[in-house]
């Protein structure tokens, strides 16, 4: 392995080693979503999301495509979420962090009911089980903190 390899590696462990742009990441998996979702989602300002953004492309991890006054961002390639999956595989394993995901509810497409985002169950940043025995999962921590308010 070469020094300059394991220095690009530093960069990027140290623009990835931040929640909300690891939530980015993984909310850009298998999709182009415009800044204005993602504020949605997340939960953030304008400025914060695009002061993430900005780490991200400079680190080739996301494009951007304009379209008009809109910028869609992107993974530039989705084996990033894949790689940080296998890692929360594995942190789930030595933490003894239990899924919430069985054998039913691996596959199946599921909506968020903040944004309407469809996903895979599997793929939830998280989820919250009612009082009626009712899952709801959240594409983002955004939506699941909108959800929260409006549930009090």
């Amino acid at each position: 392995m070469s020094t300059e390899l394991l220095a690009i590696d530093e960069e990027v462990f140290k623009v990835i080693a931040n929640k909300k742009r690891l939530e980015v990441i993984l909310l850009l998996e298998n999709r182009e979503l415009n800044v204005g979702q993602m504020i949605d989602m997340l939960g953030l300002r304008q400025a914060n999301l695009s002061q993430h953004l900005t780490l991200l492309r400079q680190q080739h991890l996301v494009t951007v495509r304009k379209d008009g006054k809109e910028s869609y961002y992107k993974l530039a390639d989705n084996s990033i979420a894949k790689a940080i999956r296998i890692i929360h595989d594995f942190l789930r394993k030595q933490h003894r962090i239990e899924m919430p995901i069985d054998s039913k509810t691996l596959f199946p497409i599921v909506t968020d009911p903040i944004c309407g985002m469809r996903f895979s169950a599997s793929q939830a940043l998280d989820h919250v089980t009612d009082e009626n025995n009712k899952t709801y999962y959240f594409c983002a921590s955004g939506c699941k903190e909108r959800f929260a308010k409006d549930k009090l």
